[in-house]
């Protein structure tokens, strides 16, 4: 009845010892242990890139990185409490698990046996909520229950281009798939819903050579007009240093608003409106970098930099696939009949007819 008590007054109650990067002062107040906190943005990081639960912990076994409780040995499901633990952003959820059984000290997840309490802002936080709240987006999409032949979707971050690349037609993802077709084995990628039902979508197969030779052309074309895309960057940049101005956001809207009314003007006079209708998108664009908080804007523009520098330090034409600039430059891939489209994570798409 005491730690009932104390959790309805919002005292929140850890075992730091087992609490990886987080330790106690004499008060009993939570402090970031540095060294620890590390680690703990290492994951936070890692996962939002691309990678599993299970490769990041292979990664921290690798690097000879201890767990909160000294082992050496580390498990996806460790992982994912930690991506899942809002004490992480700063915040409580208090009386997660309760006593089952007192004499047998059994404890088991309180799902609505007890009242639970939210303490925001408790402690000082290691992962900004918006990067937290980014780690659980991404773990409801990977959990998504599609079906595939019968079975659960499951994550696989083996392959760089896995999860982000995707069918104009429908909208799903493509699948990487290993082919031996009259005894000439090859890997191809092809639409998860042309798959499962061949009827529904026509969207064509790729094959994975195509798929990296194409990737390549797109970072050829940035480097090869780098001029173009080093001003295009600057300008986006530009746009998300000034995004937090609301008079800018105003300014666009009311653009937009404009642009939108003149589009249905020339459209009812029958008129040509191709220019228009770039000058929307663009607008769009801008509007999204606008919409953004903080922590995100502080992203994009690491991105955007990010970008800058790979198209500054290449100086000849790239002829070697390294799956590591997939991870770092690539947003999102976009099959259509006689093209594909990359989207980089700074903004900048380039499409390559293949």
């Amino acid at each position: 009845m005491g730690i009932h008590y104390r959790f309805q007054q919002g005292k929140v109650m850890v075992n730091a010892r087992c609490f990886l990067s987080y330790d106690k002062d004499e008060d009993g107040h939570l402090i970031i242990n540095p060294e620890q906190a590390e680690i703990v943005k290492r994951i936070f990081r890692e996962y939002l890139e691309g990678k599993s639960c299970k490769k990041i912990a292979q990664g921290l076994e690798r690097d000879g990185i201890l767990t909160s409780r000294g082992k050496a040995k580390w498990h996806d499901t460790s992982i994912r409490k930690i991506l899942e633990n809002e004490k992480y952003m700063g915040d409580a959820l208090l009386q997660k698990t309760y006593t089952i059984d007192f004499l047998n000290k059994k404890r088991g997840k309180n799902n609505g046996i007890l009242p639970q309490y939210y303490i925001e802002d408790d402690h000082e936080p290691i992962i900004p909520k918006e990067i937290f709240l980014m780690a659980q987006e991404e773990m409801a999409r990977r959990s998504e229950q599609n079906a595939y032949f019968g079975r659960r979707k499951s994550f696989s971050a083996n392959h760089p281009f896995s999860k982000i690349v995707f069918c104009a037609e429908c909208g799903e993802e493509f699948r990487r798939i290993h082919w031996n077709n009259c005894g000439k084995k090859s890997v191809v990628w092809r639409c998860l819903t042309r798959l499962e039902h061949k009827d529904e979508c026509h969207a064509r197969t790729i094959n994975e050579e195509i798929l990296i030779e194409a990737f390549l052309d797109a970072l050829n074309e940035i480097v090869g007009n780098s001029d173009t895309y080093l001003e295009r960057l600057k300008v986006n940049l530009e746009a998300a240093i000034n995004a937090a101005n609301p008079e800018s956001a105003a300014a666009l809207a009311a653009k937009m608003s404009e642009l939108q009314q003149e589009l249905i003007d020339r459209t009812e006079r029958r008129e040509n409106y191709d220019d228009i209708t770039e000058e929307i998108l663009r607008l769009r664009e801008l509007q999204a970098q606008a919409d953004m908080d903080g922590t995100a804007k502080s992203e994009h523009k690491k991105r955007i930099r990010q970008l800058q520098r790979f198209i500054e330090r290449q100086k000849c034409e790239i002829t070697a696939f390294d799956g590591s600039l997939v991870k770092k430059l690539l947003e999102k891939v976009t099959v259509y009949d006689d093209y594909l489209e990359f989207r980089f994570k700074s903004g900048v798409t380039v499409s390559v007819e293949k």
